[in-house]
Formats: structure tokens, C-alpha cells, sequence
């Protein structure tokens, strides 16, 4: 009836697996309720899953709370692979998300992490993550609906509705993460014993009233403006939406997928990215003599050059590498006195994330102003 499910503790599952992997290979079969589960946990077989039967496993079973923040499975992340799903994913990988596309952005967003840099207290405890995930998250807005320059914009050039998409996405990553009985036990759906399902519902009513004012908004701007382009991602979804493929298929035809879309640029890769930069900075402060290195190199990079294009890079590893790059070259970072240790323990979300969060002090660089010239 349960299975294994008695035995898997979600903070720690994928160290879990890995003890499992130990004893009994690198692909394996357990049952947890009544779901069936295939642990693979060697690169090589992982490639094997992914790449050569990508038709087979590219269809998810979406956790119930997941299909509540996309739209019922309106999304890329979560919609069955077929032939909506492949013109979703064209739509993203060939139009929005394309090098060309974040390459017209990059003014957006290097806005955006600049006038982040700039609100970082020196010389007081601050919080990595929770500075590094502001950057990313406001950056990611400011390319995707910043560049009107109008109603999209909030005081400071900040994209609208920024701060409380910030607070939105950060509850929605704990709801993702956290163990969900109707998932494993779909006949409880229903009753929503945790009241997880309650607390979503609620939240991607927020999400949904986000995205829509920021369309209305845009759809009313270019009202009776012929020829009117603005400079950024939504412009790029809105002038997509209702194409015709080779095919003959309409891209993004339904309103649903274009929020949905909305949503994917939105959200997507934020807090990965973040908990990236955090770990990066937790192993920087952890070893002297490599954060040495690395700074250093960024220097010579910034003034010899003033760019580093990075080809082929998605949107949330061109804002991860970029922040971090920022961070370091604006400041030195010192772990607070008294904090010799560093605690490198984590805890699994919806990624592995640390149990400890990363406080360290920012001290000013003197190198004129403010912000990382690399472009990424």
C-alpha cells in the first residue's frame, strides 16, 4: 500500500537515493504508495533517459501543486509532451530566450542588477541569497516586461510589480517543495488534508492578476499606436502569439499558453539560479586563495575588454553567472567575526538548498563606481 514512502524523508532525498545507488547500482526500481519510481543515478544512464528515449520519459506527472502555478499544465515545465508542448518549447528556445533576444536585453537587466548593487549596505551582515535573488528576479522582469519605459515601470526604473512577484516566488518555491500527500495518494486530492492545495490555489490567483494587469497594461499602450515597438521579451510573446508554424500549428494560440509562457520567462530558473550564486559564494569565502584567483581574473577581464560573451548560455545561467560577477567585482565579502566555519549542509526543495543561509559583509571596492561591466 505505502511502499517505501514510510522510509523516504524529503529534506534529505537525494542523499537518500545516493546511499540506495551504493547498495544496489545506479538504476534501481522502489515503490512509494502506489507509484512506481526508477532511480537513475549515473550520468551516463541519466543521458541515456534523457537523450535516446526522450519521447518515452519527456511527459511528467505533474505534483498537484505544480499543475495549480501553471495553469493547469498550461506550461512548458509541465505540459505532456506533444505537439502543444513542442511549439511551446519552439516559441522559448527559438523566439524568446534565443542568444539574440537576451542580447537586445542586456541593458534590461544589467539595470536592474546595478540598481540591486547599489542597495547592498556595506559593512553589515547581509543575506546572499536573499540579495542575490533580488537581482535575478528583478532582472528578469526588468527583460521581460522593463522596456516600455511607461506604465510597465515602476520609480527608479524597477519593473512593475516587482517587489511582490519577489515575495510571490519566493512562497511559491516552499509550496513546490514541500511533501504533498495527494500526490502520492491521488484519491485525497480532493480533501486537501494539509491545505497545501488551498494555500496555491490562493497564490496563483496572484501570479495570475500579476501577469494579466502586466499584459492589459501593454495591450493598451500599443492601442491606437501602429508600428510601436517596445524593447523587451513581452513584446517578443505578444508578436509570436497566434503564428503559424511550419506546420501550419499556431504558436502560443491560447490565452492559457500564452500566460503560460508569461509565466515560464517569469519565473523560471530564479531561485536555481540564486541558490547557485549562494553555494558558489559560501565555496569562494570557504577558500582565500581561489576567491583570490577569481576576483582577480574578473578585474583583468573588466578592464582589459569590458565584455565576455557567453554563447549558447540560458536565461538563468546568463543572470547566475552575471550577479555573481557583480557581487564580487563591486565588493569584498567577509564572513562576519566570530564565523570561522562555514556550514555546508543542505536540505532538498525544489533544489538542494542550504539548511544554514550564507550571511557574509560586504566591504566596498575601490574601483570608481559600481556593478560588473561583463556582459553575459
Amino acid at each position: 500500500m505505502v511502499g517505501y514512502l514510510p522510509f523516504l524523508h524529503s529534506d534529505s532525498l537525494h542523499r537518500q537515493f545516493a546511499d540506495l545507488a551504493e547498495a544496489h547500482g545506479p538504476i534501481y526500481k522502489l515503490k512509494a504508495a502506489n507509484k512506481p519510481m526508477i532511480v537513475v543515478s549515473s550520468p551516463a544512464l541519466a543521458k541515456e533517459v534523457i537523450q535516446a528515449h526522450k519521447s518515452t520519459f519527456s511527459t511528467r506527472l505533474a505534483p498537484v501543486v505544480a499543475k495549480i502555478f501553471s495553469y493547469d499544465g498550461n506550461e512548458v515545465a509541465m505540459l505532456p509532451y506533444g505537439p502543444d508542448w513542442a511549439a511551446m518549447r519552439k516559441v522559448l528556445a527559438r523566439e524568446v530566450i534565443s542568444n539574440q533576444a537576451l542580447d537586445a536585453c542586456r541593458a534590461l537587466r544589467e539595470g536592474a542588477v546595478l540598481a540591486g548593487i547599489r542597495e547592498i549596505r556595506a559593512g553589515e551582515p547581509t543575506g546572499v541569497f536573499e540579495a542575490a535573488f533580488k537581482m535575478v528576479v528583478d532582472s528578469t522582469l526588468a527583460m521581460l516586461w522593463g522596456g516600455g519605459g511607461g506604465s510597465e515601470s515602476e520609480g527608479g526604473g524597477a519593473p512593475i510589480f516587482a517587489a511582490e512577484y519577489r515575495q510571490a516566488i519566493g512562497e511559491m518555491t516552499v509550496l513546490l517543495g514541500r511533501p504533498n500527500v495527494s500526490d502520492a495518494f491521488p484519491l485525497l486530492t480532493r480533501f486537501d488534508l494539509q491545505g497545501i492545495q488551498g494555500q496555491a490555489t490562493k497564490l496563483a490567483k496572484r501570479f495570475d492578476c500579476i501577469i494579466t494587469s502586466v499584459i492589459e497594461r501593454r495591450l493598451k499602450d500599443l492601442e491606437g499606436k501602429e508600428g510601436m515597438v517596445f524593447k523587451d521579451l513581452l513584446q517578443i510573446l505578444l508578436q509570436v502569439q497566434g503564428r503559424a508554424d511550419a506546420t501550419g500549428r499556431l504558436l502560443s494560440d491560447s490565452f492559457l499558453h500564452f500566460k503560460g509562457l508569461v509565466l515560464d520567462v517569469a519565473s523560471g530558473g530564479s531561485d536555481p539560479a540564486t541558490t547557485l550564486i549562494e553555494w558558489a559564494m559560501t565555496e569562494l569565502l570557504n577558500d582565500e586563495k581561489v576567491m583570490t584567483k577569481v576576483v582577480q581574473e574578473l578585474d583583468q577581464v573588466v578592464g582589459r575588454s569590458g565584455r565576455r560573451v557567453c554563447v549558447g548560455l540560458n536565461l538563468a545561467e546568463r543572470l547566475m553567472k552575471y550577479v555573481l560577477a557583480s557581487m564580487l567585482h563591486s565588493f569584498e565579502w567577509k564572513l562576519p567575526d566570530g564565523e570561522e566555519k562555514l556550514d555546508f549542509s543542505d536540505k532538498l526543495g525544489v533544489v538542494a538548498k542550504k539548511v544554514k543561509p550564507l550571511v557574509a559583509i560586504p566591504f566596498p571596492r575601490r574601483l570608481g563606481k559600481l556593478g560588473c561591466e561583463v556582459q553575459f
